[in-house]
């Protein structure tokens, strides 16, 4: 009995030294965080490319892995092409597309891609208009009849069409309240001055101006094959898709191609701060930036590892100074828009009315230290390592396939641009993020927009440079007002 009670004895103090051993280890380990292995290189595999008799650029990329199938069409024309009376056109276009046809109507549209388990979307941008679909891959013979009705036979009906403008003047009245809304709209305007890429929303006059007749009138010009790519990934046998592609597309006429040039991008020349008022804020809304790169720029990959240390996550330079060491936000970032011409370089944030002029002094500190100061080697690193993961890890997605194999079209980029994505991010060095930095954030020719009460945040804005006040309430008061009478007109 004795030794039967020693030996419990013993295991207990075995297991408990053995235990806490065990956890003491454990917890050795939870202090190490893992190794980031070497980013592994990308591989696609087989694009089939080809063009049809009518200039429609195609790429199909079977990938049988999920029953399922994604297309997504690019057109070179966007709403940088709306005419000046018509802004929104584009937009609007693009909207009315799932509308109706000219043997369908809206909900039979909608009932027929329910069926087959998918959807077709349409939008713009002020480059490119957008037109995708997706459905399950035994239902791909019903996909491309709907989605080629839908891009190439649009009957843009008046019930339709009027409903959308109510509700997108609905839209604008409430958006015009909106802080965020107003900062974006005042930093555009202000950057790009009276090019098409200031432009952020219509006025509520050149939504009521649009019509039936323009909107037929601007997909007949642009709506084109020639200038159009279309983009289709999922499980599917690449002849039967070739043959569907033809019989459905090959009727869609060219055309002569639209005036697709664009006017020079503005320059901004001094440093201003322009102050939109908005009385009673309890917060103010930061936007400082220049115009910075177009897509095709050889610097793109050092913009993007040089924006993601200043402002491109919760571990970037503005972040953890702003947020994390200030506490004057929730959140401070930065982000770069190339497009087919310059688009903005741009860092933003919202803070405390009473700690405006502090916050704008670390934004200020840190653009400056982008350009003169050595990143160090972990800021590197972890950049790059964050922007391949994010960029690989996007493409393991139908979608994000078509995506990227689209933009790829769109912005003519070299046909190896997935595979050659992150040797041209892993290539960038602590030199070459100065050298970016200098060359594309310009200090002395910076925009400087701030949303705000001006009677509190003016006082010490003057000490950062000239400021310029304009108001917020009459705008929004005009658009609401303008909708009200019109309808109430209408209606007499």
């Amino acid at each position: 009995m004795y030794k039967l009670k020693l030996a419990f004895v013993l295991l207990f103090v075995g297991l408990f030294v053995f235990g806490n051993i065990s956890v003491a280890q454990q917890e050795e380990w939870r202090k190490k965080p893992p190794q980031i292995q070497s980013p592994r290189p990308f591989k696609l595999r087989e694009i089939v490319s080809y063009k049809l008799g009518n200039g429609l650029d195609v790429q199909l990329y079977a990938d049988k892995r999920v029953p399922f199938v994604t297309m997504n069409l690019g057109i070179k024309a966007g709403s940088a092409y709306d005419p000046k009376a018509k802004l929104g056109l584009a937009d609007m276009t693009a909207d009315m597309l799932v509308e109706g046809t000219k043997t369908k109507n809206s909900k039979q549209i909608a009932s027929e891609i329910d069926f087959i388990g998918g959807a077709i979307k349409a939008g713009c941008d002020a480059d490119f208009t957008f037109l995708v679909g997706n459905c399950l891959s035994k239902y791909t013979d019903k996909l491309l009849p709907l989605f080629a009705d839908v891009l190439m036979n649009p009957s843009f009906p008046n019930n339709e069409l009027k409903l959308k403008k109510d509700n997108l003047l609905q839209e604008l009245i409430v958006k015009r309240g909106q802080p965020e809304f107003l900062l974006e709209e005042k930093f555009q305007k202000v950057l790009f001055g009276n090019h098409p890429y200031a432009v952020v929303a219509p006025e509520p006059e050149t939504i009521e101006a649009i019509t039936r007749d323009d909107l037929s009138k601007f997909h007949s010009e642009y709506y084109l094959p020639n200038i159009s790519h279309l983009v289709v990934v999922g499980n599917f046998d690449i002849a039967d898709m070739k043959a569907l592609i033809e019989k459905n597309f090959a009727g869609w006429k060219s055309s002569q191609l639209a005036n697709l040039s664009l006017a020079e991008i503005p320059k901004q020349i001094g440093r201003k701060i322009y102050l939109v008022d908005r009385p009673g804020s309890v917060q103010s809304n930061l936007k400082i930036g220049n115009v910075g790169i177009k897509r095709e720029d050889p610097d793109y990959f050092r913009m993007l590892v040089a924006n993601q240390i200043l402002g491109g996550s919760t571990l970037s330079r503005l972040f953890l100074n702003v947020r994390e060491a200030k506490g004057f936000t929730y959140g401070a970032y930065s982000n770069i828009a190339a497009r087919k011409l310059e688009g903005p370089i741009a860092a933003s944030a919202s803070v405390r009315s009473d700690v405006t002029a502090p916050s704008l002094q670390e934004f200020m500190y840190e653009l400056d230290r982008i350009r003169n100061t050595k990143v160090s080697d972990k800021e590197l690193a972890d950049a790059k390592n964050y922007l391949v993961g994010s960029f690989q890890l996007g493409l393991e997605t139908q979608s994000g396939k078509a995506q990227r194999l689209l933009e790829g079209k769109l912005f003519d980029l070299p046909d190896n641009y997935l595979q050659t994505y992150t040797e041209n991010i892993m290539a960038v060095n602590a030199d070459d993020i100065r050298n970016v930095a200098r060359k594309h954030i310009d200090m002395d020719n910076i925009v400087i927009t701030v949303v705000g009460d001006a009677t509190k945040i003016k006082p010490e804005l003057v000490f950062f440079a000239p400021v310029e006040v304009s108001e917020a309430k009459a705008k929004q008061e005009k658009s609401a007002g303008d909708t009200q009478n019109k309808k109430s007109n209408s209606g007499s």
